[in-house]
């Protein structure tokens, strides 16, 4: 009976174990059922996203497929928006091409001082011709002849040496550099003045404005329609000159008011173009602001 007994008890823990043994078994069963699960749903998830890639990547190739047989076949389709605007761009064109935009002068600030005088004017070749022989004397001839004295000098000095030793070969080539200096000079004034005249030809026919003020003067250019209506059209801004910041001199005589502004800019005003009121408004504006850099030349 013990005998027994014990079997019945080893065979009853024996069972016990292996149920606990297989309750584990049963758990790691379930466990690996549902990852296999999931790794199915990833798996159907990862290939419907590759379709819809696949998908459309086929939809775009048909599309270039699409615009590649259209480009060959000449179509080429165009949104209503874009072929309202190539429209509209035509007509302006057209419409620019029939009527040129006029161009407009570049906006300046206009003196605020009273106004004493303004005129229209214009300036004849010889005119500006007598007037920048004027300038010449005055200011460019001074120079000249300090030059020509200079080497005058000198080569007096080498004449000399040649009358004492007529063999001196060197004194020769001085004496003639001397001689060709000096021609130099006044050759170079007397050819800066007809290739400027030369210039200035063309700007015979042009039209100016000049308008005095209590404290200063302004010149204008005038132009005409066509002129602005051009392409190459360029706009030229006033010249205003305020009596008291630039180096002015004025230099009268019978025929015109010369105006020269820092020993560099001429301004011609010829008394052809100007009435003997506003001829004496200039005499007695410009004498009484410049003083003695207002000159009178009979």
């Amino acid at each position: 009976m013990d005998n027994k007994d014990n079997e019945i008890l080893e065979s009853g823990i024996s069972e016990e174990e292996k149920a606990e043994e297989a309750v584990p078994e049963e758990e790691t069963e379930e466990e690996t059922s549902e990852d296999i699960a999931e790794q199915e749903e990833v798996t159907e998830e990862a290939e419907g996203a590759g379709e819809e890639e696949e998908a459309k990547a086929e939809e775009n190739d048909a599309e270039a497929l699409g615009a590649e047989e259209d480009g060959k076949s000449g179509d080429v389709i165009i949104s209503g928006d874009v072929i309202d605007s190539m429209f509209s761009d035509e007509e302006e064109s057209e419409e620019e091409k029939e009527s040129p935009k006029k161009k407009e002068l570049p906006e300046f600030e206009k003196p605020t001082s009273n106004l004493l005088c303004s005129f229209d004017y214009n300036v004849k070749n010889k005119e500006e011709e007598e007037a920048f022989l004027i300038f010449q004397r005055k200011y460019v001839y001074k120079h000249n002849w300090i030059v020509t004295v200079a080497f005058g000098a000198v080569a007096l000095l080498f004449l000399i040496s040649i009358i004492r030793n007529p063999s001196g070969y060197l004194n020769y080539v001085l004496c003639f550099i001397c001689l060709v200096m000096i021609f130099a000079t006044w050759f170079n004034t007397v050819r800066i003045r007809k290739y400027l005249m030369s210039a200035l030809k063309d700007l015979e026919d042009d039209k100016y404005r000049f308008t005095l003020y209590d404290d200063c003067f302004m010149i204008e250019t005038l132009f005409t329609e066509e002129e602005m209506a051009e392409e190459d059209f360029i706009p030229v801004r006033p010249r205003i000159v305020k009596f008291d910041d630039i180096s002015l001199n004025i230099i009268e005589n019978k025929d015109m008011f010369i105006l020269i502004l820092k020993k560099e800019t001429i301004y011609v005003l010829s008394k052809r173009v100007i009435s003997d009121e506003d001829q004496k408004l200039l005499k007695d504006k410009f004498s009484a602001v410049l003083g003695e850099d207002y000159e009178i030349m009979q």
